[in-house]
């Protein structure tokens, strides 16, 4: 952000108990270089980060938070969101809240990020969460407090965000989960202030407990699916030497030169099938393969990292991306060679790597990404997500709601305006017509009807 020709690193906000400042009136600059405003009943302080060091030199007070936080997950992670940044971050620039208590202390924090484009063709100022499709999911950061306290902090955002100058339009929060806390607490405070929010069901990631042992959780699947496990084993078994091989990127795998190799040969294989061909394969975006390898690079230092080949014959035929964080295990990225299809060898290989998570005491599985067949054969549960968005009160942002929330769901229900919008879709214009969110809460009851709605 500039301000008078010079560069402002951050911006903070001050809720204290006193009569929120004039509008207009600018508040005074503090010795460190930086701004308060006065506002609310709240004992919080808001600042925005906007500078890449200020952001960097967090790194330890966002991971002790996040450790004491009821939600922890490597995406979450400081060092996460720095590599994504790294890769993803062009073009846009960082708008991270951070709410601190009255004696100083980190409570939460917000990963924004700013751009200036367009909703429904209508120019506007948008803070979208520092996530995309890459991120598996999102949330806040609020460590391990009461729920009003909780709930404090998030009317604390609220106030800042809505005397925030220049003014953003719009929130867009990517893959937010149903059932995180902070969710509630934000659309509980967002309709109590009277502004529109709209939400749009996304993703449904399954996941397995891990209880109890190997044997007993292989029985509970399928029949059918075992015996064809077998039988697929015994046939691949035929052809030569099988073994499943893990790589962690630690010395005794080959150390940081050899993990190099591993990720190619990894990505190489990911790419053979039909990921390949549909140009979403890690390999065809080089911007994608800088960000997963400086990401293993990354998660091999901190001992997260687990790279599984399944090999015929010394020949790699099935590759694992995954992590083990917090006694959990994540599926970033797999794939397989097709030349072997008849086999599963992607299929064989998760069987090897989820017995292997049983004997480590793993907690879950979490597959990330949508459900699809193969692995709704295997999971014991499905995490909801949605996306949420946040307008402002105003012209431009009501203007935007309107039309995505009201206008374009009416379409939707005249059927030749229902098949002209598909053939648009079809031209590469979707960025134009948004498929139509739901405006209902994501409390356990409505869940369902938001599903049905946007079906």
């Amino acid at each position: 952000m500039w301000r008078h020709g010079k560069p402002c690193r951050s911006r903070p906000f001050r809720c204290q108990r006193r009569a929120p400042t004039r509008r207009g009136k600018r508040p005074k600059k503090q010795k460190d270089g930086r701004r308060r405003r006065g506002g609310g009943n709240l004992n919080y302080q808001v600042e925005e980060i906007s500078d890449i060091d200020a952001f960097i030199s967090l790194e330890k007070e966002w991971n002790a938070l996040l450790v004491a936080a009821p939600v922890n997950a490597p995406f979450l992670r400081h060092e996460w969101f720095r590599v994504w940044w790294k890769a993803f971050g062009g073009g846009k620039r960082l708008a991270i809240l951070t709410v601190r208590s009255g004696d100083g202390r980190l409570a939460a924090i917000v990963p924004f990020m700013e751009e200036r484009g367009f909703r429904v063709g209508i120019p506007c100022r948008i803070w979208t969460s520092m996530s995309n499709d890459h991120s598996s999911r999102f949330d806040f950061i609020m460590g391990e407090a009461s729920d009003e306290a909780r709930a404090r902090i998030v009317a604390a955002l609220a106030a800042f965000l809505s005397r925030r100058t220049p003014r953003v339009h719009l929130l867009e929060l990517q893959d937010f989960p149903v059932d995180s806390p902070a969710l509630s607490l934000l659309l509980d405070t967002v309709v109590r202030s009277g502004r529109k929010v709209g939400l749009r069901p996304e993703l449904e990631t399954p996941f397995i407990p891990i209880e109890g042992k190997w044997p007993d959780y292989y029985e509970s699947i399928s029949g059918h699916l075992r015996r064809n496990l077998r039988r697929r084993r015994r046939q691949l078994e035929e052809q030569g030497k099988v073994e499943v091989i893990c790589v962690t990127g630690e010395e005794i795998s080959g150390g940081p030169a050899r993990l190099a190799d591993h990720l190619r040969e990894g990505f190489r294989i990911e790419a053979m099938a039909w990921k390949g061909s549909a140009g979403t394969a890690i390999r065809e975006n080089e911007g994608w393969a800088d960000f997963y390898q400086e990401w293993a690079r990354t998660a091999a230092e901190r001992g997260w990292l687990r790279l599984y080949f399944l090999k015929l014959n010394d020949q790699p035929i099935a590759f694992y991306y995954t992590l083990v964080y917090g006694r959990k295990l994540y599926y970033l990225k797999l794939g397989y060679d097709p030349a072997f299809a008849r086999y599963s060898p992607g299929i064989l290989l998760h069987q090897e790597i989820l017995a292997s998570a049983f004997d480590q005491k793993l907690i879950e599985l979490d597959f990330l990404g949508p459900m699809m067949a193969w692995k709704q054969d295997w999971a014991k549960g499905v995490r909801p997500h949605v996306w949420v968005y946040l307008f402002q009160r105003g012209f431009v942002p009501e203007m935007i709601y309107l039309i995505k929330f009201k206008l374009f769901p009416y379409f939707k229900k005249i059927d030749w305006v229902h098949r002209l919008q598909r053939r648009l879709f079809a031209k590469g214009l979707s960025e134009h017509f948004a498929k139509p969110p739901s405006t209902a809460l994501p409390q356990q009851d409505s869940l369902e009807e938001a599903r049905k709605e946007a079906a």
